[in-house]
């Protein structure tokens, strides 16, 4: 196996322990009780988000989590990027999207926190091509930005230039975007995207 392959096997190993850890203690963000589905797209547009949470309390409808190793070279600011792109997306979903995915990750847990991608067509409930599943996901009330938080979640320290970017963007701009550390398979820090 070349180099490049074993880091990369290695990374994805390292992002799955970030991903278990929040999924298995929601409550730690914010969200006791929420519901989970890993690796899915939330729009058409979009890539794979790592972890989408769906809290049962409170007025936040979906949290959006990107998982990386602190090491990788997108740990420090593409990851930012990626954020904004689901977020963007998760700004499509309607309130019958939202509800697909609390339907699916309610009926099928094991298969919404497994590894494997989840289709859209999974997500809701059988609709194919992709573009019509979506298209029945952006139905009802859009997710307004208040409902939505995002999450940078790292096994190791930030960047110095990834926490002033995250404040920044609280701050100026009103995203409500955290911060997630998490060693050895536990929590150990989480700066909530309400705090200052």
């Amino acid at each position: 196996m070349k180099s490049s392959e074993l880091l990369k096997k290695t990374r994805l190993r390292r992002e799955t322990a970030i991903e278990d850890a929040i999924m298995e203690h929601p409550e730690i963000l914010g969200f006791p009780r929420a519901l989970a589905i890993r690796n899915c797209r939330i729009s058409m547009p979009t890539g794979r988000v790592d972890v989408v949470l769906l809290p049962r309390y409170g007025s936040v409808r979906l949290v959006l989590i990107e998982a990386k190793a602190s090491l990788a070279q997108d740990a420090a600011s593409k990851v930012v990027g990626q954020l904004l792109m689901y977020y963007a997306g998760a700004l499509m979903l309607g309130s019958a999207g939202v509800h697909a995915l609390q339907d699916f990750a309610i009926k099928h847990p094991e298969r919404a926190q497994s590894t494997s991608w989840i289709s859209p067509k999974m997500l809701s409930d059988g609709i194919s091509p992709p573009a019509k599943a979506f298209e029945a996901l952006y139905q009802g009330r859009r997710l307004t930005p208040s409902e939505v938080y995002l999450f940078v979640a790292l096994d190791g320290e930030a960047h110095r230039a990834l926490e002033p970017t995250l404040l920044a963007l609280r701050e100026h701009h009103h995203l409500h975007i955290g911060l997630v550390l998490v060693r050895g398979g536990q929590i150990e820090r989480v700066s909530r995207p309400d705090s200052g």
